[in-house]
């Protein structure tokens, strides 16, 4: 894949099962302008209450758990998303991430920010299994930057295997299909759809 922003040093290593690459770039008339947009969307970028994501005309909807709906995530906050797909049992009817990093980064040519997730289990289920239709050796890679006018936001999905052992038979079933892309649009949570509009809100 090719980026208007060369961010390649920031983007994970996909070590096992597939990965998934997307990015949506800006043009803005000056420098100031994309440093004010840039600005804004590295706000919104962590209003994850706040974020749309839509497959087939169907949204998936994001809540930082345990937080007021205007906070802003922070590292080791969980995440429960509601996709439109069977009820993901594990998760008592969510499927649950954890923010593992967020960072920000001022290179010569270019600042950024990233944010990562990776599944993790459901706070108000006990057995501590993972809930999502990932395996927690999965993650999901933000990384908006910015150079000179441009703007780039770039999503990388890593080591993705389907949650299919000891999560139950319908649940194994639930978490093959939505991974492999049988439910809501082709597992990807239709990221490209996601960074085109993100970017230019």
């Amino acid at each position: 894949m090719s980026y208007k922003i060369d961010i390649q040093d920031l983007i994970p290593i996909n070590k096992k099962g597939s990965q998934n690459d997307v990015s949506a770039f800006l043009n803005c008339d000056t420098e100031m302008e994309a440093f004010d947009h840039f600005k804004k969307l590295s706000y919104n970028l962590l209003k994850i209450n706040d974020w749309s994501v839509n497959a087939r005309k169907n949204p998936a909807e994001f809540f930082i758990y345990n937080k007021d709906k205007s906070q802003s995530a922070r590292e080791n906050d969980l995440v429960k998303i509601k996709i439109p797909a069977p009820t993901n049992k594990q998760g008592n009817g969510f499927d649950w991430v954890i923010v593992r990093k967020i960072q920000l980064i001022e290179e010569t040519h270019y600042n950024a920010i990233m944010l990562q997730m990776k599944p993790h289990s459901c706070p108000e289920n006990l057995n501590g299994r993972t809930a999502h239709f990932y395996k927690d050796d999965a993650t999901t890679t933000f990384i908006l930057a910015k150079n000179e006018n441009i703007i780039q936001l770039s999503i990388h999905g890593r080591n993705e295997i389907p949650n299919t052992k000891n999560v139950g038979f319908i649940n194994a079933c639930r978490n093959f299909f939505v991974a492999n892309g049988g439910i809501f649009g082709g597992s990807k949570l239709q990221w490209k759809d996601f960074a085109d509009d993100f970017i230019k809100q």
